[in-house]
């Protein structure tokens, strides 16, 4: 049995696993490696990510997951109709957009909060 952790660690492990790559995959080969918002493709300039519709954060909460074998068990956390493929600026916009890296660029940068959709 595993121990709870905390649900930002647990949150870091999720990601790091390679259902998570593949999870990631499958939403870029459905969605074309094209961005949902503007269409952009991913290339040299462009750098296209995964998006979760529902936030991974909120996922994890609302299902009670306290472990990596409860999170590999859970279906919604690996359910590709809540992803999407987006370029960085159209994810950055969303939602969904981890806050902690919204602040970091915010501070970092100097620029205004990203207004989201």
């Amino acid at each position: 049995m595993e121990t709870p952790i905390s649900r930002t660690a647990l949150i870091k492990l999720i990601r790091r696993l390679a259902e998570y790559e593949q999870w990631k995959r499958a939403v870029f080969i459905r969605d074309r490696f094209q961005c949902q918002l503007c269409g952009a493709r991913n290339g040299r300039k462009r750098v296209i990510e995964a998006d979760h519709k529902q936030a991974l954060s909120s996922l994890v909460k609302e299902n009670k997951i306290t472990t990596l074998a409860e999170a590999l068990g859970c279906f919604a956390l690996w359910d590709i109709t809540n992803g999407r493929t987006l370029c960085h600026s159209c994810h950055e916009q969303t939602e969904s957009y981890p806050v902690q890296l919204r602040r970091r660029k915010t501070k970092k940068k100097g620029r205004k909060k990203c207004v989201s959709y």
